[in-house]
């Protein structure tokens, strides 16, 4: 005999992830802003633009995936699960 199979947990970790993208880009955004990302680059110094071009590289990269693969990512994950959830439910589990 087969068991009934459970439905599957929803998905808080790609929720989670989307939420931390959310907040790396709010507080990238400003912290970026307070080191003075613009006018670092327009007449940059040495040690600040040593520090500044890697954390804006990591913010802008971080932004692409916020903006771009993860609201598939998210949408994806909770398709999946709804589907998944109406198909237990529908087995009598």
């Amino acid at each position: 005999m087969n068991a009934p199979r459970a439905s599957a947990p929803f998905p808080w970790r790609v929720c989670l992830f989307g939420a931390a993208l959310l907040v790396v880009n709010g507080v990238g955004a400003h912290v970026l802003d307070a080191l003075g990302l613009v006018e670092g680059l327009l007449s940059p110094h040495g040690a600040a633009l040593a520090l500044l071009l890697p954390l804006a590289g990591l913010f802008f990269a971080a932004r692409l995936v916020l903006l771009f693969a993860a609201p598939g990512l998210v949408l994806g994950a909770l398709v999946v699960w709804i589907v998944d959830r109406r198909a237990s439910a529908g087995k009598g589990t």
